[in-house]
């Protein structure tokens, strides 16, 4: 009889190994064992007050991306950082902060009804909702059909916006635009195939420029006819002073006055100049444009006797530091109310804004809202604070071409054949 032996894998000294390791390596941890971190809650911590927005100002709404608006309430923190705002979900740039208010810079959205709410660092609810307005400081007016331009523009007393329009590179007629879009035909297409200048007469009639020898006029419904001719003249842009003389010029070096009788009268502006716009302010004539390698803005007075100065350089674009416009054209000029001019260009910002009282430099107008290197071909001031703008391509760019609506927060200077006082 056999008897079973016991089977061993391993021997019992290896065991008893085993088992001293794994106490050492116990030990050493518990030697090693940092101190358990300390619970998230903060019995002592006591949270901020909840902001509260009472109001927003003013009332009405702002312009988005443009306007500061002041933002009245309570437990705001005075550390401007530690307080953000919300416009549905884009956030305001907050200008100045105390405990009651806030200047923000209000960003780009445009909304009827925006959901505006303030949080401030410590607190843990933001504030109460407020519903505000941001409308459109720059937006698209008047549809266009495809394959269709918009050249010069105009405006009548009304507001009532007159535009020179090319289908597929043919000219087609002047269309009219009310100040709610709806639009008719004015005129039919003639024998032009664009106008380069539009302006509204004291009769209704328009008066234009094709950068021909004359000066036309276009009658509601019928087409075009020459007004006044003045032959080895090329005639761009016209205005009407207050005596309804109107001034044009262009490619050549004069500028030229006719009479309401059509006479007309030539003078000298530079031997080598390129008018593009031309405005009638406060008895100055002022033309944009270049003469020699200068594009700028120049001025002469108007006398009591209806005779023109000497012209005087009144805005150098091409001096302007920083704004990187080598190559840039002045192609539109027009003044609001306190004189400050615009100057339609194809540069970098699009429109420019020079103060009268400060006419050396130039400021973006609405930086960021134009597209760059486009050409803001014409301007038309329509009522109330309303100025409409022909964007176009360019050599530089191609882009939609289209009519532009810009609430400018500031009335026109008088234009004086559509009757401004």
């Amino acid at each position: 009889m056999h008897m079973k032996k016991n089977i061993s894998y391993f021997p019992k000294d290896f065991f008893i190994f085993i088992i001293v390791i794994a106490m050492m390596l116990l030990t050493g941890f518990s030697g090693c064992k940092e101190d358990e971190p300390t619970s998230l809650y903060d019995p002592n911590y006591i949270t901020r007050i909840q902001p509260i927005v009472d109001s927003l100002s003013p009332s009405g709404g702002a312009l988005a991306g443009i306007d500061v608006i002041t933002v009245h309430g309570k437990n705001f923190s005075t550390v401007k950082t530690e307080n953000t705002i919300y416009f549905d979900i884009q956030k305001g740039t907050i200008q100045t902060a105390t405990a009651t208010q806030l200047t923000v810079k209000v960003p780009l959205l445009v909304k009827d009804t925006v959901a505006v709410k303030v949080s401030v660092v410590g607190a843990d609810k933001f504030s109460e909702i407020k519903t505000y307005k941001l409308i459109g400081a720059v937006s698209e007016f008047g549809a266009l059909s495809s394959f269709e331009d918009a050249y010069a523009i105009a405006c009548d007393k009304i507001g009532n916006l007159y535009a020179s329009l090319v289908l597929n590179s043919i000219g087609n007629g002047i269309r009219k635009f009310t100040p709610s879009g709806d639009t008719s035909t004015f005129a039919p297409k003639g024998s032009e195939t664009n106008w380069t200048a539009i302006k509204v007469g004291s009769d209704g009639t328009l008066y234009a420029c094709r950068n021909q020898f004359a000066i036309f006029s276009i009658a509601a419904g019928a087409k075009s006819i020459i007004f006044k001719s003045i032959p080895g003249s090329k005639l761009y842009d016209l205005d009407f002073d207050k005596n309804l003389n109107i001034w044009s010029g262009g490619a050549f070096d004069s500028i030229y006055k006719i009479q309401p009788d059509k006479s007309h009268k030539g003078f000298f502006f530079a031997s080598n100049a390129n008018v593009r716009s031309v405005r009638i302010y406060k008895d100055f004539l002022y033309v944009g444009g270049k003469v020699d390698s200068i594009e700028g803005v120049w001025r002469a007075p108007i006398d009591g006797s209806g005779s023109l100065g000497t012209f005087q350089k009144y805005f150098d674009l091409s001096a302007q530091p920083g704004y990187s416009y080598n190559g840039a054209n002045v192609t539109a000029i027009t003044f609001n109310s306190d004189g400050d001019l615009y100057i339609g260009t194809n540069g970098k910002d699009g429109i420019l804004l020079v103060h009268s009282s400060s006419p050396t430099t130039a400021e973006p107008f609405y930086s960021g809202l134009f597209v760059a290197n486009a050409e803001n071909y014409s301007f038309a001031w329509g009522s109330g604070t309303t100025l409409y703008v022909t964007r176009r391509n360019n050599a530089i760019i191609t882009i939609s071409q289209i009519l532009i609506k810009i609430n400018t927060q500031k009335q026109s200077a008088p234009y004086y054949g559509r009757g401004d006082i």
